[in-house]
């Protein structure tokens, strides 16, 4: 049998083994060792959605086939949308097919940032003033 201060001794040792194996995978996947440090971008708490924003526009292109728009912002710079199938879009007849008469048209792109593209959730051309 052994002594109370051995037991107490054994005890120890492995907590503090236990403690120190499990402190570095506890790290979070943009640490330091991973190329990420204080100013590495995490992603949103709770894994709530990314948030909707809102841009406006004259259309300058329209490419039908990789299902993208390009619009020009007061400031001259130029912003690419993806669309699809789930984006709605109003003020055209003929969704997505119906912008490509309209070059110049002001547009109001709702959208989320995804995977380093912006998806365009809704689509809305303005009527001239």
């Amino acid at each position: 049998m052994k002594t109370p201060k051995t037991v107490a001794a054994i005890a120890t040792v492995l907590l503090v083994t236990v403690c120190l194996t499990a402190a570095p995978l506890q790290q979070a996947p943009g640490g330091p060792e991973r190329g990420g440090g204080p100013g590495a971008q995490q992603p949103p708490a709770g894994g709530a959605a990314p948030q909707s924003r809102t841009a406006t526009g004259e259309l300058a292109k329209v490419d039908v086939a990789a299902k993208q728009i390009t619009i020009k912002g007061a400031d001259n710079k130029e912003m690419v949308f993806t669309y699809n199938d789930a984006t709605q879009m109003s003020g055209v007849e003929g969704g997505a097919q119906g912008l490509t008469g309209k070059s110049g048209a002001t547009l109001r792109v709702t959208y989320q940032e995804r995977g380093g593209s912006n998806l365009a959730s809704r689509i809305e051309v303005q009527e001239k003033k």
